[in-house]
């Protein structure tokens, strides 16, 4: 079986049921969980989902949770995903890539999702936000091509 690397925007739809993509993401999860797939998490998607989860709603698509909130969401998602550590190699892979693509500015933080990626030799990358990838990697999926992609 395929493992897949979810990006933090996937993740944070499975908790917003008011979000346009939330029934795309949940149904790609649930299919690919179904499948007997490994879907994995990143450290840095973990904090990303900490940042907005906390964020007050009236700032850039914050959910306005309580840190316990948030906490029994990230034991969710440890309980229903595979996190994998960082490594060395991530750090040598993200060097690598912000260099060859010439990334600037926040992008740098998608080259780091991408070296983890490639560090964790998983095969794809699930993401809402595939034109932000699509020129560091060739294997990103949306949610709504579960499916359709080998």
């Amino acid at each position: 079986m395929a493992a897949y690397l979810l990006d933090t925007n996937v993740v944070l739809r499975l908790f917003d049921r008011n979000a346009p993509e939330h029934e795309d993401c949940k149904r790609a999860v649930e299919s690919l969980q179904q499948a007997g797939h490994a879907l994995v998490l990143a450290p840095q998607v973990i904090y990303e989902f900490w940042v907005v989860s906390t964020r007050p709603p009236e700032q850039r698509r914050g959910f306005g949770w309580s840190a316990d909130r948030a906490a029994a969401a990230v034991d969710h998602l440890l309980r229903g995903f595979a996190l994998r550590p960082d490594s060395p190699e991530v750090f040598a892979g993200w060097r690598d890539i912000v260099r060859t693509h010439r990334v600037q500015g926040k992008r740098a933080h998608d080259a780091r999702l991408v070296a983890f990626q490639q560090a964790h030799r998983i095969e794809h990358f699930m993401t809402l936000n595939g034109k932000d990838f699509r020129d560091l990697t060739n294997q990103v999926l949306a949610p709504d091509e579960v499916g359709t992609s080998p």
